[in-house]
């Protein structure tokens, strides 16, 4: 099994949607349709509680209309940002929580994790009211962010399944559409998702051992049948998704 870091209770009171779904998961920019995206977004009621994902020290609680810290100023609205206070094989780790409001904690303060820092909102870039999470591993930058769904501890008795689409040469396959089938089921249930996308400042990066480029979080235990269809060509992969687990699986296509 791979080693995990399901370091991160749920940020948002009252418990998360699912996250990982085709619409804008990590990695992904909607068909060109947005930036992008480098984090996570977990919608909520504007004025939903916040709070600490782990313990940690605030070095960012702040707006950043006069400060870089997303693709342009005003970006976040209002953000927070937590050093955590475990690192990961050496390097720290950063979660940011951004499009928040009414910010309850200062730069340079303790937090311990469950312990309220803002409210969900609708500042700067944002639509309608969500929260905005990115993991950021090494410094407190834009361009190192990870899928925070291999950091969040998954939904009870469910797992997480990360994924490698790649050519004959061991290249990923980018913005590839990703179906999987539940197999277990009468009346099977089809998710979907898309290879991770790259671009000029390389902003989207793979965990280090797993190296997916596609991810499936919270799923409930069981056999999948995961389909992709790349040049012409259609494959099918069996998985086995176990609770409180990461299960990795490859699929290489014979394309060069």
């Amino acid at each position: 099994m791979p080693q995990t870091h399901f370091w991160l209770i749920d940020p948002v009171s009252g418990g998360r949607k699912p996250l990982e779904n085709g619409y804008y998961p990590y990695g992904w920019d909607g068909d060109g349709r947005f930036l992008l995206h480098n984090g996570a977004d977990m919608p909520a009621v504007q004025g939903t509680m916040v709070t600490a994902v782990a313990d940690g020290t605030v070095v960012v609680a702040q707006s950043d209309a006069d400060e870089l810290y997303g693709w342009r100023c005003d970006w976040y609205g209002q953000l927070v940002v937590l050093e955590l206070d475990e690192q990961w094989q050496g390097q720290p780790v950063y979660v940011l929580y951004g499009h928040v409001q009414l910010i309850q904690v200062e730069a340079g303060q303790r937090v311990v994790q469950g312990e309220p820092i803002a409210e969900v909102g609708v500042e700067g870039v944002s639509a309608v009211p969500h929260l905005h999470m990115e993991i950021r591993i090494g410094s407190n930058n834009f361009a190192t962010t990870q899928n925070p769904m291999l950091w969040l501890e998954p939904l009870p008795e469910t797992g997480v399944l990360a994924g490698r689409l790649v050519d004959e040469g061991g290249r990923p396959w980018q913005g590839v559409r990703i179906t999987l089938i539940e197999s277990t089921d009468d009346d099977p249930l089809y998710r979907y998702t898309f290879t991770y996308l790259d671009d000029p400042q390389h902003l989207i990066h793979s965990d280090a051992a797993l190296a997916e480029n596609f991810l499936f979080a919270d799923l409930p235990p069981g056999n999948y049948t995961l389909f992709v269809s790349v040049g012409g060509q259609e494959y099918r992969q069996p998985v086995v998704v176990n609770g409180g687990e990461v299960t990795a699986v490859e699929i290489v296509s014979d394309l060069p």
